[in-house]
């Protein structure tokens, strides 16, 4: 049975309208105290009273995030595809890789700050080096599920390096690498936030910081729902241009 888009997009936002309901139920009959867990009517309204600061943090914060996202995602796939195409490159290489993977990487942001100083640069470097992971081993499944025949078929009609990768790899691989750039945009969104908190005069994450220091709870709550927003809507772009893309997909999902 086709699902409507509209029907796609309400049924998430009525969850969503749902839980604020019952949040806001539990804490004024709870009487919680504002400072420790705020309703959701406060830090919504919050939104609407700081929109202009969010929005400019708000901005700054997602050109960060599609930065490091871009930086992580092309590497990844070209990289995907070396090790999927050269067994030399799958045993000196991908080894490599997951030691570097394994390595807890948010512990690098002081390395980068003495390496490179304060700015967008290391927000934009630890982005790219945890977003590429996730892209790089669905790259290479991608391309290692190529079906071989496709080779000897392009093959026998002359076709070039070039144009067999264009016409038969890549469109292959395509819905695998779609489905890890659609998790690393939403590993991006947090690791940009949690990075500008450590090092950063602007953006969603330095808000953040300087709501701590004054025990604003409501604005955290308010900074956080911003961030959630924007996570949702670079995913749904991902999967936009995954649907333009592939109109195979779009239509599998129907």
């Amino acid at each position: 049975m086709k699902v409507s888009r509209t029907r796609r997009i309400l049924e998430p936002a009525l969850w969503f309208v749902g839980l604020m309901v019952i949040w806001e139920i539990v804490v004024r009959v709870a009487d919680v105290p504002s400072f420790m867990l705020p309703a959701p009517s406060v830090f919504l309204w919050r939104i609407v009273e700081e929109h202009d600061r969010l929005l400019h943090h708000g901005l700054i914060t997602t050109r960060m995030i599609l930065y490091g996202f871009v930086a992580g995602a092309i590497p990844g796939v070209a990289l995907g595809y070396l090790i999927a195409r050269s067994r030399t490159c799958e045993r000196l290489i991908y080894p490599i890789v997951v030691f570097i993977q394994g390595l807890p990487k948010i512990t690098l942001a002081p390395l980068l700050l003495v390496w490179f100083g304060f700015g967008p640069f290391p927000v934009v470097l630890l982005t790219g080096l945890i977003t590429f992971f996730p892209v790089l081993v669905d790259a290479v499944a991608g391309f290692k599920s190529v079906d071989r025949r496709h080779y000897y078929l392009t093959r026998s009609m002359g076709a070039s390096r070039l144009q067999t990768f264009l016409t038969v790899e890549l469109p292959s691989a395509a819905p695998q690498i779609f489905s890890g750039l659609k998790i690393s945009i939403v590993i991006a969104v947090t690791v940009v936030i949690v990075v500008e908190w450590l090092n950063s005069n602007n953006g969603l994450g330095y808000l953040v910081l300087r709501a701590m220091d004054s025990t604003d709870t409501a604005f955290i709550f308010a900074i956080l729902v911003v961030g959630s927003t924007v996570g949702v809507i670079l995913s749904y772009g991902v999967s936009l241009v995954e649907g333009v893309l592939l109109p195979w997909r779009r239509r599998d999902r129907h």
